[in-house]
């Protein structure tokens, strides 16, 4: 079949390029991490916010969490004093249950274990997905996983986003084996960082998946209060006042630093000197974005149906794109969609004949060494974020070809050249 040697020629050619690539990749970023090691050990990074914060809640005065005096207090012993700033810690209080033993250690042993902690949940996340990708392309995935750098900035951040990978892979793993309710529950353990987990729960919601919405609901009231016995109900209130002040730039919020929706407006409209009227571009094509997600999941899907890789790799780059608040490290939520969308094409399964090569060209983007550094440098990152429109286009072409053509025999045969 002239179009399937074709699709195997242009594979065996990206995986010259992108193989070379990922390793030398990999090799760069760990480079980089490795120059930053005295950064690190002085809380030079993220984790200084998390390990504060537990060590308030480890000294009983949880009452007193969202004090940003005291937690810049704390921030002072870490190494952060000559910033003269807080780095605020605005998660609800239940995350950090997962952080308290951490706090009986020095902080850069405490940083080393929590990074150790979340090398092992990539594993794990790459052992849950093996069950339903080819095992042939199981090695380049896993190094897909570590050469990206979200990935390795979210290691060396100490940051949280690898543990939000995390469930979103346990809530797939669970909805594709139909255990609705502990999916919903999982993925309600990620509402530390709300914006990451409510649009699928919001999907489920209107999908009518109600084991899923009772799930998601219960373990939500469990950690409301298990929140509120921490903190109580002002500390809660002081919590959310910290998040209206994320609506506007400035202090933990810089749009240009986003690789998102938001991030994306505000450069574009930056240019024109525009940049006030981001939040409302941004609502209006996040809702198109998240009313286009929703109608590509209203079809009925089973564990079995093929399609449901699909729809949930659209929700999760959906979500990414109207996060309000997304910084690089939280980008590795991408890596759920990466991953089930290539296994999609390397098996064979495009309906688009543009489908490959643009999904080859965008991995290639978004792979190439020490670009995203470059531009964290001088404060542009957002504009990495291009490929993710492009990458739920894909996507979504992809499902309404397959809607369109379910009558059809479809060859479920791998690109020949693939392995």
């Amino acid at each position: 079949m002239p179009g399937r040697e074709k699709a195997a020629a242009r594979f065996r050619s990206f995986k010259l390029v992108f193989v070379p690539l990922l390793i030398f990749s990999l090799l760069s970023q760990i480079a980089v991490v490795w120059t930053q090691l005295d950064d690190i050990k002085i809380g030079h990074f993220d984790f200084v916010l998390y390990y504060s914060a537990a060590k308030i809640i480890h000294d009983g005065k949880r009452d007193q969490l969202y004090d940003l005096a005291l937690q810049k207090d704390y921030q002072k012993g870490f190494g952060l004093a000559y910033r003269n700033r807080v780095l605020p810690y605005n998660h609800p209080p239940y995350e950090l249950l997962a952080l308290l033993p951490l706090a009986n250690f020095s902080f850069p042993v405490a940083h080393a274990l929590w990074a150790a902690i979340n090398i092992l949940l990539l594993v794990l996340m790459l052992s849950r997905l093996s069950y339903f990708v080819a095992a042939e392309f199981r090695a380049l995935f896993g190094l897909m996983i570590f050469a990206y750098y979200p990935t390795l900035t979210a290691l060396k951040m100490g940051q949280d986003s690898i543990v939000t990978a995390y469930l979103l892979v346990e809530t797939f793993v669970n909805l594709k084996q139909r255990r609705f309710a502990v999916a919903g529950a999982v993925l309600a353990l990620g509402l530390y960082k709300p914006q990451f987990v409510l649009p699928l729960a919001g999907i489920l919601f209107f999908r009518r998946c109600w084991p899923a919405v009772f799930g998601f609901v219960s373990a939500t009231a469990l950690l409301a209060a298990v929140s509120v016995a921490m903190v109580g109900g002002s500390g809660l209130a002081e919590l959310f006042s910290m998040w209206l002040s994320m609506t506007h730039r400035g202090q933990v919020v810089w749009p240009e630093l986003m690789v998102n929706l938001r991030g994306l407006v505000y450069m574009i409209l930056n240019l024109g000197g525009m940049a006030g009227a981001t939040n409302v571009l941004n609502l209006l094509l996040s809702t198109l974005v998240y009313v286009v997600t929703w109608r590509l999941w209203r079809v009925p899907a089973n564990d079995s149906d093929e399609l449901f890789n699909l729809r949930f790799a659209l929700g999760v780059t959906a979500t990414v794109l109207v996060s309000f608040h997304l910084y690089s490290y939280d980008a590795t939520l991408l890596i759920l969609p990466m991953v089930l969308m290539l296994d999609h094409v390397l098996k064979g399964r495009v309906r688009s004949s543009g489908v490959q090569p643009a999904l080859f060209a965008l991995l290639i983007f978004l792979f190439l060494p020490l670009l995203p550094n470059w531009l964290l440098g001088v404060a542009v990152i957002a504009w990495w974020a291009l490929p993710i429109p492009i990458l739920f286009g894909l996507i979504a072409v992809e499902l309404v070809k397959r809607a369109n053509s379910a009558a059809k025999p479809f060859d479920m045969e791998p690109i020949a050249g693939a392995v």
